[in-house]
């Protein structure tokens, strides 16, 4: 039998009923008539619903409402009808009455009702009739569940009800009456102008220019395709930038500027250097024709388009100027001075004239009056001039193309509207662009970088030239978003030398030691969490993830939706010669404005149930277009629990497509796979060797949806015959990328829908979201002076940025949410919190300051004692039910809105703050720290023996607990390291019951690699011996399982030789050394005797390109490891090390040093794991060596004569 729920709250929407009546008498006939054959429905299904009617026609169908959590099931009755016993709910055919409005609930949530027992589920089928597939989509044999009955008669096509007929449509619907620019769909008011207070004069391009940009000839189409060339063979400075070149260099495909680390204008001499060929500014000291001969020596530049730019840009300024210079002679003698910032009033004038962007005269005559801030360009020059980011001719020195009347681009004294330009103040610092909504409270009087930029990219009825640059416009908007983080970096770099941060102990302990300046005291701040996007904030916001976890559960839903390139919304606003690509600006607002849409959908229409908290990120792909990763956490009675709510809001099948056409186009479209594997091995998500998809896709068909261990569910995946026509391969079930089919009928994009719920390590799920930027490898020498990492410079260096995340930045749309709201709570010692204070500080007027001296914590303490109803709360619990207020410091009663605290964390090796944090967690009301030490009116000397004497570590209860939120939050690498450290300094009592309790968490890395059970205890077991190693003490020492050493592992020791040893060594590479040349033989040859014989040796393999020197790496390494030696694939490159099994790069396996000397070493401790490993090896092989440096290769040999302890060279061993 099949049992189902009917729940759901009477709602009157349900019952509107569309009646075409002329007078009030027709209209109350009609109404009477459709209440009776409600009755008549209603009556005929209570029949059913008792097993008193007849079920062989009774057909499944979904209820409508889009956030009842359970199942309808609705028999012998129309396929557009809904009804709910329980309820009195009735949605009538559509047919009869024209018009219907969906159904919502007032008051969401599951009403207990009666189960309703049905005939069983085979009985519900009807008799397949057979049916011509008019699109061709169905064949071959079918599934057994719909084999005996028909396929529009499907059981599970209650997942598709309720779908919509139509996308939702986001509107360009309102014009700023300010600036005139068209406002998108949940843009705020000020997004474009600030609500008036940005004004920037419109710029003008000349004719000729801008039908280049425009017109649909030959000459056009060339221009737009190569306009960075053209804009680089004008522009005046040169570009240092690391491009991906495999994606801005494309022939084909979707062009993509995405850049690596920071970008620099500079200027050269006057003068070419020697053998140099003239370019950038030098290319404007010659007549016309000379000028146009140098330009054409460039590839791809056609000769009417240079002629064209060459007469356009003859009325700029700065080629005015340096134009003049060919009529000087020589020009070593003279100098150029170019006005760093020419600060016109733009908001009514942006057109410079000659003298006001630059002035010329010879060395020596220092008479004329040089401008505020400039930049000389002598005749010649050691090394080029660097073009500030801050100056305003940053952007007509480099963007000629934008900028043909040589139009200043933004300095920091352009002047908000209503401002006198009189009222200007000459500011040269740098502004930290996060501190806008600040400096507009406090009345800042000029226009930010950011401010500038959003401006000029907006879309207006007037011609914007910006919009019209294709890839250019893709370069420069990277270029304004790198100079933004450029400015908000400089903020954070030039302020560590002035503000500080310090404990309040430290504080009074220098005023007590006679310092009174604040310049002598402190810790410099590298890059803060409050930097958007930089690492402590990517880590602050993943432990905020995982405490809503610890509130409200785990995360039921994983849900990621990407840009559609090609929504309605996006091509209608394009030119007739554009492509998506051309408009990142219009890509990102689209985007953002869709996932404002998805948020109401989810979070107030709950299309998949009532969310009690969520998370959010935005990424980029590297090919440039934005995607979204949310969690959804659902309200308890919403939770997903089993395999009829899975199939509820989750389908992983190609719909049919004579019944839902469109969702079929949309699949198709939008959630198909691949197709990867055996069918294109040259598909980016193949990965490994032998490569396969990293998405394990296609699954395997699957009659009925299971839960999954520890993973996803195995949702349903029929042999239904239906299939699609994917670039001429016919792909079916098995290839469906898992999707809510009403999200994807909204969006019309990849809209990715899974259930998470099964997932016990959720805490990878938000590593995922919130991994942030790729890491760069940071050099520490423990020999050499101490360094300050420099973490900006760290952050510059590692993150790659295009064109559609700098728009995105630059328009300050939000990266990532989070709700409800996570308050972390400060975690100090008695006098020991921070305090900020600046170099001109008094120390005594710091201590005094009782402002200064309150933190979160002495506030909860204030609180408790003021307020009797607080101390019923734990402090962790304290911000569900105050607010805290950053002005004042102090908490206030919470009056709306929702918050989850979190308490930062401690570890049991730092002793008192530990003990603390457990009393902290269990102790309510304490009104200051004497009430934690006191216990039964006792007062104990340290939080210690106070948290002993309440019981909460009198048992290893405290040290449990302390495992269980450090699994939530933390990786099992650093669970194992505080395993050790507990057993350590913590002296457990039951350390035996402590492990096989927290044994899962210890171990879930390597049980995700490896099935042995065995192998990933060894493993656990060794990672905690080498910590406790680190500390002192060894595995012996306490009761834990010992390693095991019969596991074919050389040591079973380290975690080294044990990955070594695991490799599998793949029969085709056995079989090699039968398929070797000559020559190749003769080297395997003379490499086994050595191998076999235990003879030392070094060998080096010489040949082209092509000649099968990896091919005989393969066959050695794996013939010596089935000998069950260590052999050990390295080379200097990672695409080289790829080619080997087991190949890892010369720098990672040998530590080698970063920056060699002549008498460097290699970072390798003696009794390390890789030290065990590199005596172990049989073999060595680098590939690639000689593109290592000489220092590179001697600091090895002086490694490894150091760990085997034989005094050899190289060259002798």
């Amino acid at each position: 039998m099949f049992a189902m729920r009917f729940d759901g709250k009477e709602n009157k929407h349900n019952n509107v009923i569309q009646i075409d009546a002329e007078n009030t008498k027709e209209k109350r006939k009609a109404y009477n008539k459709a209440c009776y054959e409600r009755r008549k429905e209603k009556n005929k299904m209570r029949r059913i619903a008792n097993g008193e009617g007849n079920s062989q026609n009774a057909t499944f169908l979904s209820n409508v409402p889009t956030v009842n959590r359970n199942l309808v099931d609705i028999t012998n009755a129309s396929p557009t009808c809904v009804m709910d016993f329980g309820q009195k709910k009735l949605i009538y055919n559509r047919n009869p009455y024209q018009r219907q409005t969906e159904p919502t609930i007032t008051k969401p949530g599951i009403q207990s009702q009666p189960d309703v027992i049905l005939p069983p589920r085979d009985e519900l089928i009807t008799q397949i009739s057979t049916s011509i597939d008019p699109q061709g989509c169905i064949h071959g044999n079918v599934t057994p569940s719909v084999q005996n009955g028909s396929i529009s008669d499907d059981p599970y096509s209650f997942v598709f009800a309720g779908i919509r007929k139509k996308h939702r449509v986001v509107k360009f619907n309102d014009i700023c009456r300010y600036c005139g620019a068209k406002r998108l769909q949940f843009e705020s008011a000020g997004f474009c102008c600030m609500s008036g207070k940005t004004k920037l004069a419109d710029s003008s391009i000349p004719d000729e220019l801008h039908n280049l940009f425009t017109s649909e000839t030959k000459l056009g189409k060339l221009f737009r395709k190569n306009i960075r060339a053209y804009n680089t063979n004008y522009s005046f400075a040169s570009m240092g930038v690391e491009v991906d070149e495999s994606m801005a260099n494309m022939t084909s495909g979707v062009y993509t500027f995405c850049v690596n680390g920071g970008i620099y204008h500079r200027i050269d001499q006057l003068v070419p250097r020697k053998k140099d060929e003239p370019k950038f500014l030098q290319l404007y000291f010659y007549d016309v024709e000379a000028e146009m001969s140098n330009r054409l020596e460039w590839k791809n530049l056609a000769k009417p388009i240079v002629e064209i730019l060459t007469r356009v840009l003859a009325t700029n300024p700065y080629v005015a100027i340096f134009r003049s210079l060919a009529d000087l002679g020589p020009l070593d003698n003279y100098r150029v001075t170019l006005n760093a910032s020419v600060e016109l009033d733009q908001r009514v004038y942006n057109r410079p004239t000659t003298s006001e962007v630059a002035g010329i005269w010879i060395e020596g005559n220092d008479n004329i009056t040089a401008y505020k801030r400039s930049i000389i360009v002598y005749g010649r020059s050691d090394k080029p001039k660097t073009i500030q980011s801050y100056w305003g001719c940053y952007d007509p020195l480099c963007y000629p193309l934008f900028f043909p009347n040589g139009e200043p681009g933004w300095h920091s004294n352009i002047l908000r509207q209503g401002v006198s330009f009189n009222e200007m103040v000459n500011d040269d610092q740098i502004f930290d662009e996060d501190l806008e909504e600040t400096d507009i409270r406090t009345g800042r009087k000029t226009v930010t970088m950011r401010e500038y930029y959003c401006y000029k990219l907006q879309i207006r009825s007037n011609l914007n030239v910006i919009m019209l640059g294709g890839r250019l416009l893709q370069q420069f908007v990277v270029d304004i978003y790198i100079k933004i983080e450029t400015s908000r970096l400089e903020f954070c770099r030039k302020n560590q030398s002035t503000i500080r941060a310090e404990l309040y102990q430290g504080v009074v302990d220098c005023v007590n030691a006679g310092e009174v300046q604040a310049s002598m005291i402190g810790q410099r701040v590298v890059l803060p969490a409050s930097f958007i996007g930089g690492p402590r904030d990517m880590r602050r916001r993943f432990l905020d993830a995982m405490a809503l976890v610890q509130d409200g559960g785990k995360p039921d839903i994983f849900l990621t939706i990407t840009c559609n390139p090609n929504w309605p919304e996006i091509q209608n606003e394009l030119l007739h010669f554009q492509t998506a690509q051309d408009r990142p600006d219009l890509v990102a607002r689209v985007f953002r404005a869709k996932l404002h849409d998805l948020k109401e959908q989810l979070l107030k229409r709950h299309v998949l149930g009532v969310v009690s908290a969520y998370v959010y990120v935005i990424e980029f792909q590297k090919r440039g277009l934005p995607h979204a990763h949310f969690l959804l956490i659902m309200k308890p009675e919403w939770k997903l629990t089993n395999t009829d709510h899975y199939d509820k809001y989750v389908c992983a099948e190609i719909p049919n497509p004579t019944k839902y056409p469109i969702l079929h186009d949309l699949v198709k479209s939008h959630m198909i796979h691949g197709p990867c594997g055996t069918l294109n091995k040259k598909c980016s998500c193949m990965q490994g060797d032998p490569p396969t998809c990293r998405f394990r896709y296609p699954r395997q068909f699957n009659e009925a949806t299971t839960q999954g261990k520890d993973t996803y569910p195995v949702y349903r995946r029929r042999d239904n015959g239906i299939a699609v026509n994917k670039q001429g391969i016919m792909m079916d079930n098995r290839w469906v990328v898992p999707y809510n089919p009403k999200l994807l009928m909204m969006f019309n994009c990849h809209l990715n829908v899974e259930v998470c719920s099964s997932i016990t390590s959720v805490k990878y799920i938000f590593k995922y979201i919130y991994k942030g930027h790729d890491k760069q490898v940071i050099h520490i020498d423990p020999d050499a002076q101490p360094v300050v990492i420099n973490e900006i410079k760290r952050f510059q260096d590692a993150r790659y940025v295009s064109a559609p995340e700098a728009v995105w930045r630059i328009f300050s749309f939000s990266l990532n949410q989070i709700h409800p709201n996570v308050i972390t709570l400060q975690l100090h010692l008695p006098n020991q919190q921070l305090v900020r204070f600046t170099d001109d500080d008094a120390m005594k007027s710091v201590v005094e300051r009782e402002k200064d001296k309150r933190s979160m914590l002495t506030a909860f303490f204030k609180m408790n004692k003021d307020n009797v109803n607080a101390r019923e709360y734990l402090y962790k619990d304290f911000p569900k039910h105050f607010t805290w207020n950053k002005e004042s410091r102090l908490w206030n009663p919470r009056k709306v809105s929702r918050a989850v605290g979190r308490l930062v964390s401690a570890n049991p090796a730092e002793g008192e703050r530990y003990y603390l944090r457990v009393l902290l967690c269990h102790v309510r009301g304490p009104t200051c720290f004497e009430d934690l030490y006191t216990v039964n009116n006792v007062r104990h000397p340290t939080f210690r023996k106070a948290a002993l004497e309440r019981g909460l570590i009198e048992t290893d209860d405290s040290l449990s607990q302390c495992l269980v939120e450090a699994s939530l939050f933390q990786f099992p690498n650093a669970l194992r390291r505080l395993f050790a450290t507990i057993l350590v300094f913590c002296d457990p009592g039951d350390v035996r019951k402590i492990w096989n309790s927290h044994y899962n968490s210890l171990s879930e890395d390597y049980s995700r690699q490896y099935d042995n059970v065995n192998r990933v205890q060894n493993m656990v077991l060794t990672d905690i011996s080498v910590f406790l190693q680190s500390m002192g003490n060894k595995l012996d020492n306490f009761d834990l399982p010992t390693v095991n050493t019969d596991l074919n592992f050389q040591s079973g020791v380290f975690r080294e030789v044990q990955e070594e040893c695991s490799i599998i060594v793949e029969d085709d590479h056995l079989r090699a050394k039968e398929f070797l040349n000559p020559e190749q033989k003769y080297a395997y040859d003379e490499i086994m005797r050595h191998v076999c014989t235990d003879c030392t040796g070094v060998f080096f393999i010489d040949g082209p390109g092509g000649t099968g020197k990896t091919y005989l790496y393969k066959a050695l390494l794996a013939n010596i490891r089935k000998l069950g030696h260590i052999a050990l694939a390295t080379a200097s490159s990672g695409v080289a090390a790829n080619n080997m099994p087991g190949g890892r790069t010369a720098h990672s396996r040998f530590k080698l040093p970063l920056t060699p000397d002549n008498n460097s070493f290699c970072r390798i401790q003696k009794q390390s794991g890789t030290a065990q490993l590199l005596r172990l090896a049989k073999i060595i092989i680098w590939d690639e060596a000689s593109m290592a440096k000489r220092q590179v290769v001697e600091a090895f040999d002086r490694t490894m004569q150091d760990i085997t302890g034989v005094a050899l060279l190289l060259v002798e061993r």
